[in-house]
């Protein structure tokens, strides 16, 4: 955990007690199984506000469509500002038996064709991108335009340990995927070339190379 976020739950905790003795003293409640109960039931609700608050920032910031690339006329680009940060991450596992798991991604501040997830160490994911690092990605689509975007073309890279700090330092970005990198790993997917598409216009492949 992160001292902000410890620093923000101790803030929260004194705050908690500190309304709640209030409600005591101010209504006068007397007898200790009295006074117990409506401290649990006011700090309950006292506490649970401003957690619920933080959990909803936290996923909105998660979850967001935000980018350091900016706006562009690419269409890869475009699809992206419309889409979850979302994506299914297809792998292969050493019984060349393929596995798909859903998980959220960010993109990299400095290349377009760069995303970030982290996951834990021991996912099957990561144990199959150990044996075979060509993978597969595809996102959801856009209600309104039919975006979409999918790659078959796609080279993961495990970071870890001490090169997972470095990336973290030169990528702020991927904090926002997590506040605990301890049991953790960072999965850098490299997209050599995609497929775009959308109710809007024909499927558009987009190379990187």
């Amino acid at each position: 955990m992160y001292a902000k976020r410890f620093i923000q739950l101790f803030i929260i905790f004194l705050v908690t007690i500190f309304f709640s003795m209030i409600f005591v003293v101010y209504f006068n409640i007397k007898g200790y199984l009295a006074q117990s109960l409506v401290l649990s039931l006011v700090g309950y609700v006292i506490l649970v506000i401003p957690l619920t608050i933080l959990t909803l920032l936290k996923q909105r910031k998660k979850f967001s469509h935000d980018s350091g690339i900016g706006k562009s006329n690419n269409i890869f680009q475009n699809s992206l500002n419309v889409l979850d940060n979302i994506i299914i991450l297809s792998t292969i596992s050493s019984d060349n038996i393929a596995n798909s798991s859903i998980i959220t991604f960010k993109q990299s501040n400095s290349e377009e064709n760069v995303f970030y997830c982290v996951t834990k160490k021991d996912s099957t994911r990561v144990k199959n991108i150990r044996f075979n690092n060509k993978v597969s990605i595809a996102t959801w689509f856009d209600k309104q335009t039919g975006y979409r975007m999918s790659s078959n073309s796609v080279v993961a890279e495990i970071i870890e340990n001490k090169a997972m700090n470095d990336e973290v330092i030169q990528h702020p970005e991927i904090k926002k995927l997590s506040d605990d990198f301890s049991n953790n790993v960072i999965i850098k997917l490299k997209i050599n070339s995609a497929l775009v598409e959308s109710f809007q216009s024909s499927p558009v492949v987009v190379d990187f190379a």
